[in-house]
């Protein structure tokens, strides 16, 4: 008796770098499906689309990964449709209203575009460009980087990935959901599909906008800076008070002092890190400053929640980002 023939699902992953190339090879080994990636890669196409990526990881082994397709931006994909497009790239809001460089490549409106990036306020641009799309808001725990252009580096033993639907919840876009959750979890990546996305989001950003955000600012990992002084622990632990607060008031569920001991207790205890953040500020890169900082008191505003460090520690990373923009403008003439 002849084994039934796998269904071909096609996934477009727009973002070259460490959870692009992750989660890509960890798709095109899912036993459920033939899957087909096709990555956009920027600064690095021409060496991926050549060689592909070199994998080491702590969980899934060592391996070479080629995609099926690699392009170097949405304009290259004419004629191309796709079952699922994820996006991994960093969340730097574009300007004067520009749409997501997504927003280039004409996608069916029943295509499900799910972004797995940090932050808050991360949505509302594609909901704007893609009307009539699905939104899966995506939240990964996972410590990877990029040591070179090619190469991903995996460490750690924690992998996790939550998605849900951001708006508009139906039963259609839900079992897409759920379908791309079988996916990953078949690719031995733990994955759930949850309601409230937001809270999850929230819950991330409370380690994201403490020790991501102070790292970046001081220059420093996370082991070295919670060395450093009791004051400095004291500033992770009221920004994350900040935040929750601010959670709350936006009508997340988040537990303020559980949050803030979870996370204190578990970078004490973890490896040192260093955050994307500081891996962007030691690059002379711009950094997610507006949807790890900026966003959160920007909602606390309007909500009547007091949150002066996060404000000033956004004023400084704002200063950073225009001297690494300064400097990358002044680098091109």
């Amino acid at each position: 008796m002849s084994t039934p023939e796998k269904k071909t699902i096609k996934i477009l992953v727009f973002g070259g770098g460490s959870l692009g190339g992750i989660y890509s090879y960890l798709l095109s080994t899912s036993p459920l499906a033939n899957v087909e990636i096709t990555i956009i890669c920027r600064g690095n196409y021409a060496i991926v689309s050549e060689t592909g990526y070199t994998l080491t990881t702590n969980l899934w082994g060592n391996h070479t990964f080629h995609p099926h397709y690699v392009a170097s931006s949405p304009s290259d994909l004419d004629g191309k449709s796709f079952d699922y497009i994820i996006v991994t790239t960093k969340a730097i809001p574009t300007t004067n209203g520009e749409k997501p460089a997504l927003a280039e490549f004409p996608i069916q409106k029943n295509v499900p575009i799910i972004l797995i990036q940090n932050g808050i306020g991360i949505e509302e641009p594609y909901r704007t460009a893609f009307p009539e799309n699905p939104i899966i808001s995506g939240v990964a725990y996972i410590t990877a980087s990029q040591p070179s252009p090619s190469h991903i580096l995996h460490v750690g033993t924690f992998v996790r990935l939550i998605l849900g639907l951001f708006d508009r919840p139906n039963t259609v876009d839900t079992e897409k959901m759920n379908y791309l959750v079988e996916l990953f979890n078949s690719a031995q990546l733990p994955t759930a599909a949850q309601d409230d996305i937001q809270t999850e989001r929230w819950n991330k950003l409370g380690w994201n906008g403490s020790y991501n955000v102070i790292c970046a600012i001081t220059g420093l990992d996370t082991a070295a800076y919670l060395a450093t002084s009791p004051e400095a622990v004291e500033l992770i632990r009221e920004v994350i008070r900040e935040i929750s607060r601010t959670a709350n008031a936006a009508g997340a569920r988040v537990d303020e002092e559980e949050l803030a001991n979870r996370y204190i207790d578990w970078t004490y205890t973890g490896p040192s890190i260093i955050p994307s953040m500081l891996q962007d500020a030691r690059n002379g890169v711009p950094m997610e400053i507006e949807v790890l900082c900026g966003n959160v008191w920007r909602i606390a505003e309007k909500l009547g929640v007091e949150t002066p460090r996060i404000k000033s520690l956004y004023t400084i990373l704002a200063t950073m980002n225009w001297r690494f923009k300064t400097q990358q403008t002044l680098a091109k003439v």
